[in-house]
């Protein structure tokens, strides 16, 4: 699933150079000198264009689209009523090039032409599986793929492209692979020092280091001590006799978590959909992407799921996801307000003993240690082994129900404080975690709701800024970006503004879910 608005054309100097800048910063933020990806005769990995090669820009990009779609054909795929389009608004995407109705097939992919990998063995398999499978997967990149931890699936398949990507003109996805975008903007792994400062969040912060952190490890480990290995009658050779080092592998990462679907299922491994691929997201989707019923093993299809007008962009939806994951694996944060973004705090009563101190009950009692009610009541709630707890932009429970329920049983002297809680039944600590209703007495939830918002006007003062503060910059770098002279320069501001984006958005998450405790806090406090 694309969100690249850089056209895919080959690496030209100007982008080589821009490209390699922006990858050494990886391998600052870890302290590890950064090292091009250089075959031994000193030709560079990526097909490289001569500095005059703009002129010829135009006319190489129409020839290797047609190549692309005579490729595309050629193995089975078809398109109907779509056209693969550049606007500055969009970047790459999808139109209707008439109009379409519902459920109406638009793009048609075999098996063959969906790039993945399998590390099962062929000979082990039936004939069935074998089918639905495609090509199998080299012995050392299986290894290779093994050493990869699960959750950083994308890795997993980046190895496969960096594979095809090596063969050249030998891979049966050279088309498709000769069409990916060289730089990836947006990402926040390829961000300067300044842009991940000004992220202002850390725990996207963090997962930003650990995966910058790992694909230098990595590349210095795996990469660089794996050795030919014998498939079957024949040697094979690592990557065609490339060497890979974290900057290519940290561009596989980025093209394959930017534009892979999970077409399998989860648990398995991922796939890249050429062309598929190139369809921008949006929350109320054109299309949707399933299997092709009848059309042969593992064949998948774009359908309209609703009446498509001729003109109108073709999107699909990448997934309900928080703007972390937009961020960090797509290179975006959604325009307009996401309604399924949200904002992580951690359970910790030192914490909540702060937030007591800001909303001016300090001297209320709370959290008696002594009382092993509450100790098993939070145990309960899972809040010692998983103590984050999220703030979301839902309207009827804006704030995570273990953490509602977590204050007010440190608020409770006993389980008889809730209604219904000591008349014999086993006390169900998650089921007094409502915002909108508690058995608690109208002074303890009054307690709570206090503590409560006041943890969350904590977390709102650990940012620096404000979100005027976040306006204000907004406008002055959306200014400079109008004026910017050069790619780099611009490349910087937009990550900036990115940045400053998505951490705006983390704010109003937590000023929304304020808002919302304080009209609670004001029913409670009329009640009778």
């Amino acid at each position: 699933m694309p969100v690249v608005v850089t056209p895919p054309t080959p690496l030209t100097a100007t982008h080589l150079q821009e490209h390699t800048a922006m990858l050494a910063s990886l391998a600052r933020r870890c302290g590890v000198a950064h090292r091009g990806f250089w075959r031994g005769d000193g030709r560079f990995f990526a097909r490289t264009l001569s500095a005059s090669a703009s002129d010829h820009e135009s006319a190489l990009q129409n020839a290797m689209l047609s190549s692309f779609q005579r490729w595309f054909e050629a193995y089975g795929g078809t398109c109907t009523a779509i056209s693969m389009v550049q606007t500055p608004s969009i970047g790459w995407g999808l139109t209707a090039s008439r109009d379409v109705d519902v459920g109406e097939r638009l793009i048609l992919l075999p098996r063959v032409l969906q790039m993945t990998y399998s590390l099962q063995d062929r000979a082990a398999t039936s004939s069935s599986d074998k089918l639905d499978r495609g090509p199998d997967t080299p012995q050392y990149l299986k290894g290779l793929i093994a050493q990869v931890p699960d959750e950083l699936w994308s890795v997993r398949l980046g190895l496969k492209l960096l594979h095809e990507r090596a063969l050249g003109t030998k891979s049966p996805f050279f088309q498709y692979v000769s069409l990916l975008p060289a730089m990836h903007r947006g990402l926040p792994l390829f961000f300067g020092p300044e842009a991940v400062g000004a992220l202002q969040y850390p725990p996207l912060v963090e997962q930003v280091k650990r995966r910058s952190r790992f694909l230098i490890d990595y590349s210095s480990g795996p990469l660089k001590e794996v050795t030919a290995v014998k498939d079957g009658e024949t040697e094979i050779v690592p990557f065609d006799g490339y060497s890979v080092g974290a900057d290519t592998l940290g561009w596989a990462f980025a093209c394959a978590s930017s534009r892979a679907f999970r077409v399998a299922g989860e648990g398995k491994p991922a796939a890249m959909l050429p062309l598929i691929d190139v369809a921008n997201h949006s929350f109320e989707p054109s299309a949707e992407v399933r299997p092709a019923l009848g059309e042969g093993p593992g064949t998948i299809e774009m359908v309209a799921c609703r009446p498509i007008r001729a003109g109108d962009e073709v999107t699909l939806n990448y997934g309900n996801l928080s703007n972390d994951y937009f961020l960090l694996d797509y290179g975006f944060v959604p325009q307009g307000t996401n309604e399924h973004d949200n904002a992580s705090l951690r359970w910790d009563v030192s914490y909540l003993e702060a937030a007591r101190e800001v909303a001016g009950l300090a001297q209320v009692p709370f959290a008696a240690s002594t009382d092993t009610w509450q100790s098993n009541a939070l145990s309960e709630l899972g809040l010692d082994k998983d103590p984050e707890v999220l703030v979301t932009r839902d309207e009827k429970q804006p704030v995570d129900a273990r953490l509602l329920a977590g204050i007010r049983i440190l608020y409770a002297q006993g389980p008889e404080d809730f209604s219904g809680g000591g008349d014999g039944d086993a006390f169900q600590p998650l089921r007094h975690g409502s915002l909108s209703e508690s058995t608690l007495d109208r002074t303890k939830e009054a307690y709570a709701l206090r503590t409560a918002q006041a943890a969350l006007a904590l977390a709102l003062g650990n940012f620096p800024t404000t979100l005027k503060e976040d306006e204000m910059k907004l406008e002055e770098l959306n200014a400079e970006l109008a004026g910017a002279s050069g790619v780099g320069d611009a490349l910087e501001k937009e990550n900036l503004a990115l940045a400053v984006k998505f951490r705006k958005g983390k704010k109003e998450v937590i000023s929304r879910a304020m808002k919302a405790i304080d009209e609670r806090l004001r029913v409670v406090l009329a009640s009778q």
